[in-house]
Parts: structure tokens; C-alpha cells; sequence
């Protein structure tokens, strides 16, 4: 879907990482698995692991992240500590940002139920909290330093129909996937959604989802991943978690999360429309995406999303 980007100059990063942790101590490191559009390092000081991450872009600086990271630590949220942080490196061409480690391995691996409901519950509270955190727009979260958080776009409405076929063109490759029913239910939930007064924007994990909630011995360590922040309203994590997230070991996900959500922050009286709601039609862009790039309706991913979006627009909440 995406190629992955190479790795960076060797001694480039030997050298980010002897301004950040010094000689006395032998470092290592090693390139993650899953970065795509993003490099990141897993570092090895002692018994110590951190990682590093490269910026997508060269006038991304990661200093806003590492200042967000601190202020989700003063409201109690665990996440990676910042640790070091250059705003451009000239010989990598971008800013590089090193964190601490949160221990432990995704919540999908977690093979004991009331653990697992706990975590959740853990994690939903962190999410609550992360939620709250104010952003003076919407969308992608500009990285233009440690001041305040600032998206890309003006309103709520804009955000919705971003990525999405205009209504000269509606339904555009969505009429490929989904039948006449469905396509109707779509249109009447992007109107809904559309016309949902949104007056202030908030901060979004963004890919929130079991994946990045870390377990360790059963206990909940904290949230990974913060690549993906932007402005929206809280139900966009929410929505976001319930389009990703499988059942696990038959624990209710949703549930779990929401009662950990609702311990910091409550929720109106229809919070399950809202959040269907928001998961198909913050599910829809990225499809349209991968469509409108030539990836057939049966490749794995792909297929996989259109099967959830037809489940959930005609989810019975009774």
C-alpha cells in the first residue's frame, strides 16, 4: 500500500544519538519493523530502551510532539517521556525525536478477560484526558514547534468531507463497493455528521486503536503511537477505535473503554449513534483513497473495510 522509506545514513544517526546519550555507555540500535511513511529506531542504552523517529517531512518539526508528550504527562497520561529532540537535522534532512519506552506488548496480545477489561478501562481514562487537551483548528496537527496545538483546516465540516468524492461527483468509487441501501445510509450520516456542531476542536490520538495500548503482566502501561495527531472531537478516537477493533477473548471492547472514558469525561445519552456515526465516516476517506489509487475491492485490507463500514451503517444499537 505504502513503500517503506529507506533507512537513514548510518552515521547521521550514530551521531543523533552521541549528542543525545553521550559515550560512556555503549548504544545500539536497529531499525522497527513497522514504520512505513515514518522511521523509527529502536535504541538500546544498557538496559534502557528508547526509540527515535525521523519527521515524514522536512518542515515537520518534532518539537511539538515532544511538548505535547509533557503536557499529557502533567494530565496524567501514560505515554512516551521525550527525551531528546533536534527541530532539523541537516545531514538527515529532518527533525528526529527520541522517547522513552513503554513497556510491555499490544493489548491484542493479552490472554487473560478481566485484564483485559481493566486495561481498557485504563486506557479509555487516558483517553479521556488526552481528549481534552485543546487544538486551535482542525485536522493534521501542524508541527511547527512547542507552541499551541494548530490543525490544517478552519471548521468540523471541512474535516468530514476531506478525502471524500464532491457532490458532483458523489458517490464516486464507493458506488464500486456498496450497494444503492448502503450508499443511502452513508449520505444521510455524512449530513448528520456534517451539520454536528463542533465549535471547538480537540486533540485526537489518531490511531487509536488495541495495537497501541501496551499491557504489562497483565497491568495497562500506557498509549504508544502519537504520528497520527490531529484536531477533531472526541468521538473521532472513539469512532476510530470501534472501526479497528476486534472483540478480544469475547470482552465487550467498546463497553470497556467508554466506562474508562466516562470515569474522566461523560458522554451524551446517544454516544453509540455518535460513535458508529463518526467510525464510518472517518473510515470512508482512506477507503476512497485506496480505491482511487487502483487497489481492487478484494485486496485483504481493502475488503476488510468495506465489510466493517456495511456492518456498521446497518448496525441495530437495541
Amino acid at each position: 500500500m505504502v513503500r517503506r522509506k529507506p533507512d537513514v545514513d548510518a552515521d547521521a544517526l550514530e551521531g543523533v544519538l552521541e549528542r543525545a546519550f553521550g559515550t560512556a555507555v555503549p548504544v545500539t540500535y536497529q531499525r522497527t519493523l513497522d514504520g512505513l511513511c515514518t522511521q523509527v529506531y529502536r535504541i538500546r542504552r544498557d538496559r534502557e530502551v528508547f526509540y527515535l523517529r525521523v519527521a515524514e517531512e522536512a518542515d515537520e518539526n518534532l518539537e511539538t510532539d515532544a511538548a505535547l508528550l509533557e503536557r499529557l504527562h502533567e494530565l496524567g497520561v501514560r505515554a512516551p517521556r521525550p527525551v531528546y529532540v533536534e527541530p532539523f537535522n541537516q545531514r538527515i534532512g529532518r527533525s528526529v525525536l527520541i522517547v522513552s519506552e513503554v513497556r510491555g506488548v499490544p493489548l491484542e496480545q493479552v490472554s487473560v478477560r478481566a485484564a483485559a477489561v481493566e486495561v481498557l478501562q485504563e486506557a479509555g481514562a487516558d483517553l479521556a484526558r488526552l481528549n481534552q487537551v485543546p487544538v486551535k483548528g482542525f485536522g493534521w496537527i501542524r508541527r511547527y514547534g512547542a507552541g499551541p496545538l494548530q490543525g490544517s483546516l478552519d471548521t468540523y465540516g471541512e474535516f468530514v468531507t476531506e478525502g471524500l468524492p464532491t457532490p458532483d461527483v458523489w458517490p464516486g468509487p464507493l458506488a464500486e463497493v456498496f450497494d444503492s441501501a448502503t450508499i443511502d445510509a452513508i449520505r444521510v450520516m455524512l449530513g448528520q455528521e456534517f451539520t454536528r456542531p463542533v465549535p471547538q476542536a480537540t486533540l485526537a490520538h489518531g490511531d487509536f486503536r488495541p495495537a497501541h495500548i501496551f499491557v504489562q503482566r497483565g497491568a495497562y502501561t500506557g498509549l504508544i503511537d502519537f504520528g497520527e495527531i490531529r484536531g477533531t472531537d472526541p468521538f473521532f478516537d472513539l469512532g476510530f477505535f470501534h472501526l479497528h477493533a476486534p472483540d478480544i477473548l469475547g470482552v465487550p471492547i467498546l463497553p470497556s473503554l467508554l466506562e474508562g472514558y466516562e470515569r474522566i469525561q461523560p458522554l451524551p445519552p446517544d454516544r453509540l449513534e455518535i460513535i458508529r456515526r463518526s467510525a464510518v465516516v472517518h473510515g470512508l476517506p482512506e477507503l476512497c483513497g485506496w480505491l482511487d489509487r487502483g487497489l481492487p475491492p478484494d485486496h485483504p485490507v481493502v475488503a476488510t473495510r468495506i465489510s466493517r463500514i456495511k456492518e456498521l451503517v446497518h448496525e441495530d444499537l437495541q
